[in-house]
């Protein structure tokens, strides 16, 4: 089923009528809000909150909070969520002013270290306190960073999941899914950055571009309420004639959407396209049935297009699908065996062929000679030549190499 949200024909680009904060959160928050300020967004305002101030005087937010000043005196939290909490509670009245009259706060910031766990749900509490609606974009640690690491970080997304109307949840165990094989780590973080910036990014687009099928806030936030659901993401864009296919491919493509298959256990699914004034129906109607293909029979799939004066020659498509924790755990498992399989494959591919090389050289006789089997003489294959009539003469086919057709053994 497919619902469309209420028209609203807009003829000349208008201010965002919603007001928007992006707060950055620690160096995982404040690495994403440097990616989000070279896109120029001019629909949200930048606030970086960290207890380490160097790492604030690096950071290109327009605004900045230092928090845990007494605490920690401008260092970090040494990975410890109670010292970040702490952090939070000293400077709490500039963390509530900092969240003021905004309708949307999104907060972004790494689990599982101090800062991160420890502030990031008391920033959600107040924010969403002081009437906004917060939404969180968050990284969970790796599996070698230990089991102490991976609980913090988990205690603190069930906090957020209370706190928040949406959580964006990216495991860094699949940075290998969107990097190149032989990428440096650098890159590979860089590339990791980038897919939640433009989670953000396409949040922002969505409540502040110009409507033709409009998708309001309220039909939004009832696809992600719930507590047990994670929201998951995928944006593409494509350029030039083929740039509708491109953009949807590259969308479904995305590592948080598990290559669409998150689409097949989803209840509901948000679709939105923006583009320039040239985007066409037949655009727009190939975006969708493409979409379609991966949802289940049972999901609803809301669509919404928006245009972007600023996007010449350029289509976007971003991808909302609410899936709970257990199918995406279940989805990402079934990946893992698959490269499993493929590995063990590999392997034993590689066991038996040098098992076969072993066994070839084993075959050797003392004086260094090879010993050759005796061949399947009886059994004349005519290879290439088996679809044609042989070349007979006095009885033999000259097809058949000479030293088969005369039992030859070969020295």
């Amino acid at each position: 089923m497919i619902t469309l949200g209420s028209n609203e024909h807009l003829t000349t680009p208008i201010a965002p009528i919603v007001s928007c904060k992006v707060i950055g959160v620690g160096g995982a928050g404040l690495r994403l809000l440097d990616v989000l300020a070279q896109k120029n967004d001019a629909f949200a305002e930048f606030v970086a909150i960290h207890t380490d101030a160097q790492a604030l005087l690096q950071s290109s937010a327009s605004r900045k909070l230092q928090i845990g000043r007494g605490v920690v005196r401008g260092l970090g939290a040494g990975g410890d969520p109670a010292t970040g909490e702490a952090a939070a509670h000293e400077q709490l009245d500039e963390i509530r002013a900092e969240c003021e009259d905004a309708q949307i706060v999104i907060i972004c910031a790494g689990l599982g270290g101090g800062t991160g766990s420890g502030t990031v749900p008391i920033i959600a509490r107040e924010a969403a306190k002081d009437g906004a609606v917060v939404l969180a974009v968050v990284t969970l640690p790796f599996a070698g960073e230990g089991v102490k690491r991976r609980e913090q970080a988990e205690a603190a997304l069930s906090q957020l999941g209370k706190e928040c109307a949406a959580v964006i949840c990216f495991e860094n165990d699949r940075m290998g899914d969107v990097a190149a094989a032989n990428a440096p780590l650098v890159e590979s973080l860089q590339t990791a950055t980038v897919i939640l910036a433009d989670a953000v990014h396409a949040i922002l687009r969505l409540l502040s571009l110009p409507s033709l099928f409009h998708v309001g806030l309220d039909e939004i936030l009832p696809l992600f309420r719930s507590t047990e659901a994670r929201c998951q993401f995928g944006y593409g864009s494509g350029h030039g004639a083929d740039r509708a296919s491109t953009a949807v491919k590259q969308a479904l493509q995305s590592p948080l959407l598990n290559e669409g298959k998150v689409l097949t256990e989803s209840g509901n699914v948000l679709l939105h396209i923006s583009g320039d004034h040239s985007l066409r129906f037949e655009e727009m109607q190939k975006i969708l049935n493409e979409v379609s293909r991966h949802v289940g029979r049972a999901s609803q799939v809301f669509l919404g297009v928006a245009t972007d004066p600023r996007a010449t020659d350029e289509v976007g498509v971003t991808i909302w699908a609410s899936a709970s924790a257990k199918a995406v755990a279940e989805g990402e498992t079934d990946s893992e065996e698959m490269a499993d399989e493929s590995h063990e494959a590999s392997s034993e591919g590689a066991a038996k062929s040098a098992k076969d090389t072993a066994n070839r050289k084993g075959t050797r006789t003392s004086s260094s000679r090879p010993e050759q089997d005796e061949l399947p003489l009886d059994d004349a294959h005519r290879g290439r030549f088996k679809d044609l009539d042989p070349t007979m003469v006095e009885g033999q086919d000259l097809d058949i190499p000479t030293y088969i057709r005369m039992r030859l053994p070969l020295k």
